[in-house]
């Protein structure tokens, strides 16, 4: 059963299905899910900062493995500097959910993750779910999550073979790193989250019983130097043991780059104007070019907290008081904002383009092509020659 004959009521009531560690598809996943400028990018060497460096803001990191026995006690393990014992009272300030249910740990994962971030944007759906959802337990999160149609679907639409949850032994076949999925019973990989919040890093497991405190950081840039440890400790042992691991770090997609140098300018466009006000409020009367954008006073923090507007703000205090040179420093910014709005349209529309493709019902046509070859009696013969046309092919 190919995954396009499944309608969109099959993939929201269907079981959750399994889904490879592939970058894009948890990218593919985000933006579905109604997430903005995130994407997920595969980390390869944990320990050298130029690694991290390269990648801009980090919002947590995703990391898939192997599970071996049982997770308490693992975890237990994994660091001697740790304390894993349980807590008598869960953090009030971070958002965690219990994984309930098999092969929801990636949608899981990505959720602990982005519900955590006040820097993402996140969509009304997911606002909305993580204020419904905010006082309760991490066991009935879980439940909520498990039991929420709309992430069910958007989660098995991503599948490559939705129907895969219910084979019980597949093909073997070499698989690349990005490619790991969760396997049989024997052979069960298992995604973890570690986020940054208020200071400190937190490891959120969906089948521990609570987010565990793994160190503080004091710069939220390097946040993830708290986690080299932990992570580095089971990967050695992994390494040691054969295993198979991924690290996904979501940082910043385009959209997002853009989105903050927008904000950047309408920053030092406002503190221009603003000056200019001061100097003389008809300088308006003579300047027709302009951009209408809301930028609220948290966006306006975000830029303060950001520090990557220095080099205008410094252009800035160097003609404090030459009108002139005020509305050449601002003109440049508006020309910059229009382009950049351009820029994050077209990728819009692109991401709209493939989200459509993904989520599109193609059910129905695939049931009435088939139904219409059986009748004319020309759907045995193919079954029958389909072996033939894909011999020697892997199965994707």
């Amino acid at each position: 059963m190919s995954s396009l004959l499944l309608s969109h009521k099959e993939r929201a009531e269907g079981p959750w299905v399994k889904l490879q560690s592939d970058p894009n598809l948890f990218t593919a996943l985000m933006y579905d899910l109604g997430v903005r400028g995130a994407k997920a990018t595969e980390v390869f060497v944990l320990d050298q900062q130029d690694n991290f460096d390269e990648l801009g803001q980090i919002f947590g990191i995703v990391f898939l493995f192997k599970m071996i026995g049982d997770v308490s006690g693992d975890l237990r393990g994994l660091n001697k500097d740790v304390e894993y014992e349980p807590i008598e009272e869960l953090p009030k300030n971070v958002y965690f959910a219990n994984q309930v249910v098999e092969n929801a740990c990636a949608t899981l994962a990505i959720l602990n993750i982005v519900l955590n971030c006040p820097q993402l944007e996140i969509g009304q759906e997911l606002k909305e779910f993580k204020d419904f959802t905010w006082e309760l337990p991490p066991a009935t999160r879980g439940c909520t999550i498990a039991n929420h149609p709309t992430f069910r679907q958007i989660h098995n639409s991503m599948a490559r073979h939705p129907e895969d949850a219910l084979i019980v032994e597949e093909p073997v076949r070499k698989k690349k790193k990005s490619e790991i999925v969760e396997e049989s019973s024997n052979e069960v990989y298992h995604y973890i989250a570690y986020v940054p919040v208020d200071g400190q890093v937190w490891q959120l497991d969906g089948l521990f019983p609570h987010p565990v405190n793994i160190g503080k950081y004091d710069d939220l840039k390097h946040w993830y130097d708290s986690a080299r440890g932990v992570i580095n400790e089971r990967i050695e042992s992994f390494q040691a043991e054969g295993l198979e691991y991924v690290l996904l770090a979501i940082t910043k997609d385009q959209l997002g780059i853009n989105q903050d140098r927008i904000n950047d300018c309408l920053y030092i466009k406002k503190l221009v104007e603003e000056r200019l006000d001061e100097i003389n409020k008809s300088w308006r009367e003579a300047n027709f070019e302009d951009v209408d954008i809301p930028f609220t006073e948290e966006e306006q923090a975000k830029v303060i907290d950001r520090g990557n507007a220095g080099m205008e703000l410094l252009n800035l205090s160097t003609c404090h008081d030459d009108i002139e040179k005020l509305e050449q420093l601002r003109s440049p910014m508006i020309g910059e904002i229009k382009v950049l709005l351009e820029d994050n349209e077209r990728e819009i529309k692109l991401k709209e383009v493939e989200k459509e493709r993904r989520s599109f019902d193609y059910g129905f046509f695939f049931r009435e092509f088939i139904s219409i070859l059986h009748e004319r009696g020309e759907l045995r013969d193919l079954l029958a020659s389909a072996p033939e046309m894909y011999e020697g092919e892997e199965r994707y």
